[in-house]
């Protein structure tokens, strides 16, 4: 025979009948807010006696069912039964009065898992007064379904091991990663002023940062009632696997402090950061600050009017982003050359990058939106005439909504072309060396810088360019040997700079009767000058 199903909030009432409750429990019940709203009794069931035995069900994962006191006699069961969603990650815990970790332990409950096809997923037998690890392996918090469905845990009160009969509260609820965009289908009330099985949604985070902000953006068919943030553990919170687990009253709509008070109702405690829609597809923003250390955290969402899909982001992080390029302009950029740029960031995947550039010093600018990949963002920008000076700048923002940017620059110019041919490659010391040349293409700022030299010395010369874009240098080495001589047209507002290849320049001493011939005409004039007053004091004796 099948009985009817009980709503939880008369749980108290209706155990009477097949149980003894404890004074503990009655005391318990009076400060359990949470199991007599509206939301908790329309979907919170609790059957006694049933074909399938005392069990409750839960409609959505997102009430905490209390086990009172001598609820799961020595030896008997219960079973909690809530829809889950494949690949899904939930935070599954049974703690309470019951878990005592020293000597004095009395009560073990041990917990059995069991799929949406009945088939025992898997069993946790700690000893008594050690809570279960219901993750899905022991070294994990978090339960992760396999298939969609109704999973059912049994809490069993071990015959062979257990002494008591003590309270425990058993949750499910589904863990949300931080830094991560998030959706969550949210329906307003009906026309009665009725919540529809999505008006009320809630889930939890877990999180060491200090700083947290919920960004959350609502469809334009959607009116959001509220959005809540409430802070679940507190200094003192009890964990498992070191994973942080709620003050258990505040499961129940108590608050100590700033602690607790999780709600789905208009009225009563609206946690820690809260904000609502003035108008459909408002979007809201939550941020809270507090202590160091982990921190378990409720996000409820309560829906309006209307319906859809509000998307939403737990952000915990807020350190500052760099831009790094990966494809940079070249060190020489040419006219009517196009420059890819691209950059990585070291934060989050980026969701929109835009990147800003003139030509002007920005009296006038051009935008381009450009192309994103993960962590990297890829632009183009079109090429330019000689002269100009480009400066730009990068402005992105990452799927967890932090903005940054970089900037930069960069000068068009040709890149010109020196051809130079020498007269001699050998010269006698005294001559000159003629060089005669074309840069291509010139301005009027071009110059030619030619600097020649040996083991010994260095000379330098410098010529303007013609309006032809030619020249011509003369140079005089100054001592015999062999000298090298480079040429090179420095860099202006147009033109990079360019060079010429070395030439080597052999200068030959000059023989000796032209080296030496200022002496020997000397030589031949004192002769001469001697001969002759020889010849005029001889001929003048006659």
């Amino acid at each position: 025979m099948r009985h009817r199903k009980i709503p939880h909030k008369n749980i108290v009432a209706t155990i009477i009948l097949v149980l003894t409750i404890s004074p503990l429990f009655i005391a318990q019940a009076s400060s359990l807010q949470l199991i007599t709203t509206n939301e908790y009794t329309q979907h919170v069931y609790t059957y006694i006696n049933s074909e399938r035995g005392n069990y409750t069900q839960i409609d959505k994962p997102i009430f905490p069912v209390m086990i009172n006191n001598s609820q799961i006699q020595i030896g008997e069961n219960w079973t909690i039964t809530c829809p889950l969603e494949a690949n899904h990650n939930y935070h599954v815990y049974c703690y309470g009065t019951w878990v005592d970790t020293s000597s004095a332990a009395k009560t073990d409950y041990d917990i059995y898992v069991y799929d949406p096809s009945g088939n025992l997923e898997s069993p946790h037998t700690e000893a008594a007064g050690f809570p279960e690890h219901l993750g899905t392996t022991s070294d994990e918090p978090l339960f992760t379904p396999k298939q969609s469905g109704n999973y059912s845990f049994m809490i069993k009160n071990d015959a062979r091991e257990s002494q008591g009969t003590q309270q425990a509260t058993f949750m499910v609820i589904e863990n949300l990663e931080c830094n991560k965009w998030h959706t969550s289908f949210v329906e307003g009330k009906d026309d009665n002023s009725q919540p529809s099985f999505r008006t009320s949604w809630s889930y939890e985070f877990v999180t060491n940062e200090t700083k947290v902000e919920v960004y959350l953006k609502i469809p334009k068919t959607l009116d959001m009632y509220e959005a809540r943030l409430y802070l679940m553990s507190g200094a003192n919170s009890p964990s498992i696997n070191d994973f942080p687990l709620p003050w258990e009253p505040g499961l129940f709509a108590n608050t100590t402090g700033v602690v607790g008070g999780y709600n789905f109702e208009s009225e009563g405690y609206r946690g820690v950061s809260y904000a609502s829609c003035e108008y459909m597809g408002q979007d809201m923003l939550l941020n809270y600050t507090t202590s160091a250390g982990i921190k378990l955290y409720h996000l409820v969402l309560i829906g309006e009017d209307g319906s859809g899909d509000v998307e939403f982001l737990i952000k915990t992080r807020f350190e500052e982003i760099t831009l790094t390029p990966v494809i940079q302009a070249a060190a020489k950029v040419l006219p009517d050359e196009p420059v890819p740029l691209s950059f990585q960031s070291d934060g989050a995947a980026i969701r929109q990058a835009n990147l800003s550039y003139t030509t002007d010093d920005w009296v006038t600018t051009s935008l381009i939106q450009m192309e994103v990949s993960n962590q990297t963002c890829n632009a183009t920008i079109p090429g330019r005439g000689p002269g100009a000076k480009v400066q730009y700048r990068v402005d992105a923002i990452d799927i967890i909504e932090n903005q940054f940017s970089t900037s930069g620059g960069y000068t068009v110019k040709a890149q010109p072309t020196l051809t130079i041919t020498l007269s001699k490659e050998e010269v006698v010391l005294g001559q000159n060396v003629t060089l005669i040349g074309t840069l291509t293409p010139f301005d009027n700022q071009s110059v030619i810088n030619v600097q020649y030299f040996n083991s010994n010395s260095t000379e330098t010369i410098s010529c303007p360019v013609a309006a032809d874009g030619t020249f011509t240098i003369n140079i005089q080495p100054t001592d015999s040997g062999t000298w090298a001589i480079l040429a090179e047209s420095p860099e202006t507002e147009t033109l990079w700079k360019t060079g010429s290849p070395q030439f080597l320049v052999n200068v030959k001493e000059p023989p000796l009767y032209v080296k030496y011939s200022l002496y020997i005409i000397i030589g031949l004039v004192v002769s001469c000058a001697v001969g002759g007053v020889v010849w005029f004091l001889k001929f003048r004796n006659k």
